[in-house]
């Protein structure tokens, strides 16, 4: 009998701090594979051949061997080890659509294509690692990812079409914990990312190498600051189209001066907050859903006897 291996599978999503995430992991490839964890990113699994679609036939793409190999996939890819840890924020589904709509319901086909490849490896053990972001700052995040590549649309074009009401992580969230044989489901907040990568380390590793994963420095994928948002769309209208959010984030730094760009006012952030705060009620409710929050400090004595 084989023997079975933990699959540990974080989903993204998108705009959440995922690359950084998976540098971080990368950056310590060599501790985790001497303690038995192998890693594999984004930097493998879109190599060629290497999707998750390819190894364990999802959407009818069977590698050489056919559905009897998947086992064989997940033990080449522990390579004697006990624990796969996959990172793929793709695997959930594009971020936009063409013309820079973003798909609604948030990650329609993920479920699906979880489910698929929890059955593959089935009976092997797999727990799921989702982290989650403020409506208002994700469409925001995700409107100067529409402008890198290459979709320029004005921020009213882009509140037209991607409307703030329509990012459900709830909904999401419980289409996952509907799934036959799924194991843990572990959620985050973005926002509380920075203050809970330790604990996060340890979850989907081991709790004492967990503690030996530190973070990288510095930040993957910067945003764009208001003025290099204005820049861009100055630029398109003149008929330029060569990497201008790149160049107009050089040109124009987020600074004290130069804040970062919001794609809301104050009142829709305000009410994004509100909404974003019930929908993580919702999903702390879920059976098999624990979601992460970082610890307070411990209150001072009194010094009342």
């Amino acid at each position: 009998m084989a023997k079975l291996i933990s699959v540990t599978i974080h989903m993204g999503a998108h705009k959440t701090a995922t690359s950084h995430l998976q540098n971080s992991l990368e950056q310590h490839h060599d501790i985790l594979a001497d303690d038995g964890v192998r890693f594999y990113g984004p930097s493998y699994l879109r190599r060629k051949g290497k999707s998750l679609d390819r190894m364990f036939g999802l959407r009818g793409l069977w590698p050489a061997g056919g559905p009897e190999d998947a086992q064989a996939r997940l033990e080449m890819l522990a390579r004697g080890g006990t624990r796969v840890v996959i990172s793929e924020e793709n695997f959930l589904g594009p971020l936009y659509l063409p013309g820079g709509r973003i798909s609604i319901p948030i990650y329609a086909a993920g479920p699906e294509q979880l489910e698929s490849l929890v059955r593959s490896v089935a009976p092997n053990p797999v727990r799921l690692f989702l982290s989650v972001r403020n409506p208002a700052t994700f469409l925001t995040s995700a409107y100067s990812q529409t402008l890198f590549g290459g979709n320029v649309l004005t921020p009213k074009a882009f509140r037209t079409m991607n409307p703030v009401e329509d990012i459900d992580w709830a909904q999401l969230v419980a289409r996952f914990a509907a799934i036959p044989g799924i194991g843990e489901i572990y959620v985050w907040r973005y926002e509380d990312y920075r203050a809970l990568f330790r604990t996060l380390m340890r979850r989907m590793l081991r709790w004492r190498l967990g503690s030996r994963i530190a973070p990288i420095e510095t930040p993957v994928h910067p945003g764009l600051s208001e003025d290099a948002v204005r820049q861009v769309l100055a630029w398109h209208d003149k008929g330029q189209t060569r990497a201008l959010a790149g160049r107009a984030r050089e040109a124009h730094p987020i600074s004290t001066t130069n804040p970062k760009f919001d794609l809301y006012n104050t009142a829709i952030n305000a009410a994004a907050t509100a909404v974003y705060d019930l929908q993580m009620e919702e999903i702390a409710a879920l059976p098999g859903v624990t979601v992460l929050t970082p610890r307070l400090p411990a209150a001072a004595p009194s010094g009342k006897a």
